[in-house]
């Protein structure tokens, strides 16, 4: 894959009928990405995805924490990260720790929450807020 060194803001939308195989190669290829879009973060879950996802077998996480592999995340330089049709699902919020647990230079998460309904979005809220970050930096923010 060729490198995009000049790469600032990169916007993806996820389909829950395809996996996330390209998102390793794309975020290492990728050195000095900014803002990172993610319009809806269901996608189809394969064995493939590789460690930008929180959907690796446990059995494979436990090998590649083993082997101490670098994450395509932990190496990620992105400030700004944007999630658009939040729905607090299960394997949502599964992905949003694995992001927040490892993008060391997130300053701003911005989530744009797929509901309507007052009492669903601060329950949504609660939740993101209480995962733990690996950035100190690290602000979310609601829309």
């Amino acid at each position: 894959m060729p490198m995009f060194n000049n790469l600032l803001n990169l916007s993806i939308e996820s389909d829950k009928e395809k996996g996330w195989q390209v998102m390793p190669l794309l975020l290492n290829s990728c050195p000095n990405l900014h803002t990172l879009v993610i319009k809806g973060l269901v996608h189809r879950i394969t064995n493939r995805c590789g460690d930008a996802c929180a959907c690796i077998p446990k059995k494979q996480r436990k090998i590649l924490e083993e082997e101490k592999t670098i994450s395509c995340l932990w190496t990620c330089q992105v400030k700004v990260l944007e999630i658009l049709e939040y729905g607090g699902s299960f394997e949502e919020l599964n992905q949003m720790m694995h992001f927040l647990g490892k993008l060391e230079c997130l300053e701003t998460v911005k989530v744009g929450v797929n509901s309507d309904k007052d009492d669903q979005i601060e329950f949504l809220r609660a939740n993101l807020l209480t995962l733990p970050k690996a950035s100190s930096k690290c602000d979310i923010q609601f829309s």
